[in-house]
């Protein structure tokens, strides 16, 4: 419960500072998606359980803000969540390479779904520019915030849950080399 809680105000957080902070930071009108950058981390640390309850989470911020019909944003990043979520058995703590590969395959991912949905349905057919212009450069942006996030991810994680030392068991020998 600690963790869906923790992971709750961390999403809020997140999203204050991506609605408040991150439009002055941005690089030719991109700003990082940090929903998408904490529903891919979560899943991809904990299981598709707790990355699709991330996304559903990021999924109602996202619609409630900006979002005509509520659902597809939801849908979208519940999706992120689960497919990481699928991949928690690669996860390496120490390992940043996979979990930067996740971030930049789900905001890609997050991208052509939100082309489809929102442009593509309503005859927006440019969707080469939609990737030049938008999909690479937010990609880019996401996977760089991103690294600074998954460290602050894991620095909350070791805070909240400590490694514990394991009890030797009656016959368990220890090998000193």
């Amino acid at each position: 419960m600690k963790r869906y809680l923790s992971m709750f105000l961390l999403i809020v957080l997140c999203f204050v500072a991506q609605t408040s902070i991150f439009p002055h930071l941005a690089l030719t009108n991109i700003i990082p998606n940090l929903m998408v950058v904490l529903t891919a981390v979560s899943g991809f640390m904990h299981g598709r359980k707790f990355g699709m309850y991330s996304g559903f989470v990021c999924g109602v911020l996202v619609d409630f803000m900006y979002s005509d019909v509520i659902g597809v944003s939801l849908f979208i990043f519940v999706l992120i969540g689960y497919l990481n979520g699928v991949f928690n058995k690669l996860y390496f703590k120490d390992d940043l390479s996979i979990p930067l590969f996740a971030i930049a395959f789900s905001d890609i991912i997050y991208g052509l779904l939100y082309y489809i949905c929102n442009f593509l349905l309503r005859g927006r057919f440019q969707i080469l520019y939609y990737i030049k212009s938008i999909m690479i450069p937010e990609m880019i942006y996401t996977i760089l915030t991103g690294i600074v996030l998954y460290h602050l991810i894991h620095w909350i994680e070791d805070r909240l849950y400590p490694p514990q030392d394991v009890p030797l068991g009656k016959g368990d020998k220890i090998n000193n080399l």
